[in-house]
């Protein structure tokens, strides 16, 4: 699946009206945040009738959900650009993967935030939760070229790594961590706490 394409504010042609509608919600997500997707504000974002998107979604969290399974593919998309570029050794690859997360909440922060909003996602779209394992997978394969543990198997390794991750991503999104450096390195905060990473998961011999 590729990211959605954005289609500018503009009365839509016949046959690409769901485009359409996508590419507003995705504008006012962007703008004003998850809350503030509604299928009323998406008809109106598009030039459409309200009752055009009923043609295309049942509801908001068909609308909602749709948008999220761009912005898996989207983000998947960029960790691969990342691993790709990160060369075979594995804690540069896990670096690599958790810096393209960083990077793209930093840049997309309310789309990022919309994938865990499942109070408003229809969690019973098969296509959603395949796209979330889609991003564990990738998490999966790095991790699965790490020297052997007993400590600690594969499942839970991910788990620890991705829970990281997110953690400091959601604490920093939600306003409880700002931006700073490492006391003792100079680094980026954000870098320190890969090198922690690292050296954590690495080490569970």
């Amino acid at each position: 699946m590729t990211p959605l394409k954005i289609v500018k504010n503009r009365a839509y042609h016949h046959g690409d009206l769901k485009l359409s509608l996508l590419s507003a919600a995705r504008r006012i997500l962007d703008r004003d945040g998850v809350d503030a997707v509604t299928v009323r504000a998406v008809a109106r974002e598009a030039c459409v009738a309200h009752s055009a998107p009923a043609n295309h979604f049942r509801g908001r969290s068909a609308l909602l959900t749709e948008l999220a399974i761009g912005v898996f593919a989207e983000l998947a998309d960029e960790i691969d650009g990342a691993l790709a570029a990160s060369g075979r050794k594995v804690e540069k690859r896990l670096s690599a993967f958790g810096r393209a997360v960083f990077h793209y909440a930093w840049r997309h922060p309310n789309r990022y935030r919309l994938l865990w909003r499942r109070d408003s996602l229809d969690g019973g779209d098969i296509r959603l939760d395949e796209s979330g394992v889609a991003i564990y997978e990738r998490l999966r394969r790095v991790l699965a070229d790490r020297a052997p543990s007993t400590h600690a198997s594969t499942d839970s390794a991910i788990i620890a790594g991705w829970s990281m991750v997110h953690g400091y991503v959601s604490l920093r999104l939600d306003g409880v961590l700002v931006a700073g450096k490492d006391e003792a390195t100079g680094k980026a905060r954000e870098d320190a706490i890969l090198d922690v990473l690292l050296s954590g998961l690495l080490r569970l011999k």
